[in-house]
């Protein structure tokens, strides 16, 4: 590895990882583990730097590698836990009632309706419509056809519409 190659690393990680934190954040919900694959991330990627092949920007690439490592570590864990996980509306390390209440009232009816969807859906979601990658980067970033990409989104929308009117939203006030 030489140098050129560690300061561009080192150049990435300054750039993106606190956003990929909080992709990985928001995709299992507990902190520790979360810095904990955002650093597995960067370590893949240094070691894996010399492979990439240009297709896409090093923000795509590493947000897959992000997406790869965090489903990596789901499917280790115990299956029970893992079912639960993703059955479990808001997980006791996800931020404390009182966090949300504080972000507002809009803000804490997407999190709780996104955190029911199904996790195609939400990580479409967050992908497309929380940091704003384009169609084919979230395709990239998931292993998807754009087309898959399109139907997911507006499929999540649709579920994420639903789940907000069960919390009580009027139809008038949601909109994606």
């Amino acid at each position: 590895m030489n140098v050129q190659t560690e300061a561009q690393i080192q150049q990435l990680y300054e750039d993106y990882h606190q956003e990929i934190f909080r992709y990985i954040f928001m995709m299992i919900g507990e902190r520790q583990q979360a810095r904990d694959l955002m650093q597995e991330t960067f370590i893949k990627a240094f070691l894996n730097i010399e492979s990439f092949r240009g297709d896409a920007s090093y923000k795509t690439w590493l947000y897959r590698i992000a997406r790869n490592v965090t489903i990596d570590y789901q499917r280790r864990k115990k299956p029970g836990t893992y079912i639960l996980d993703h059955l479990a509306p808001m997980k006791s390390d996800q931020a404390t009632p009182e966090e949300i209440a504080l972000l507002g009232d809009d803000v804490e009816q997407l999190y709780i309706a996104l955190s029911r969807l199904k996790k195609g859906y939400r990580d479409v979601i967050m992908l497309r419509k929380i940091r704003e990658f384009s169609v084919k980067e979230t395709a990239t970033i998931m292993g998807w056809k754009e087309s898959r990409v399109k139907t997911a989104l507006h499929r999540g929308l649709n579920a994420l519409r639903d789940e907000m009117k069960k919390e009580g939203y009027r139809s008038e006030t949601i909109r994606f």
